[in-house]
């Protein structure tokens, strides 16, 4: 029996402009204290290297210092990286691939255990969506 790999590599991240302002114009998003999440669901006609593309968003507006601004990054990244198996299996078995930007709202730096909460509820929430148009 293999183990699974929490790994996030370079080709799993969403990087391109193009694609975040596509993101922002078409997807959709919820809210869970303290990220708000968008999210693109869309028909996978091509096949990809990897059908989950993921980024992290942490406005200069709410959190003034670069430093506090890399550790929540580093935080979430790492919150992500642990809890997507989930989505990954389900993304792979569906005819979907999905983009996904966590944008972080609050103005001070919360723990790594809030984080990570939001973000399995995130995870869960858009499983439960995928579920629904499979």
């Amino acid at each position: 029996m293999s183990t699974p790999k929490f790994s996030l590599k370079a080709y799993e991240r969403l990087k391109s402009k193009k694609q975040i302002g596509y993101l922002f114009a078409n997807g959709k998003s919820h809210f869970t204290h303290p990220f708000k999440v968008f999210y693109l669901l869309e028909q996978n006609n091509t096949p990809e290297l990897w059908p989950v593309k993921f980024t992290v968003s942490i406005p200069k507006k709410k959190i003034k210092l670069a430093v506090k601004r890399n550790l929540l990054k580093r935080r979430t990244r790492e919150a992500y990286r642990l809890n997507k198996l989930g989505l990954d299996e389900k993304i792979n078995k569906s005819n979907y691939k999905i983009s996904l930007m966590f944008v972080y709202l609050e103005k001070e730096v919360k723990n790594y255990d809030v984080l990570a909460k939001s973000i399995l509820k995130h995870i869960n929430e858009i499983i439960k969506r995928v579920d629904r148009l499979a």
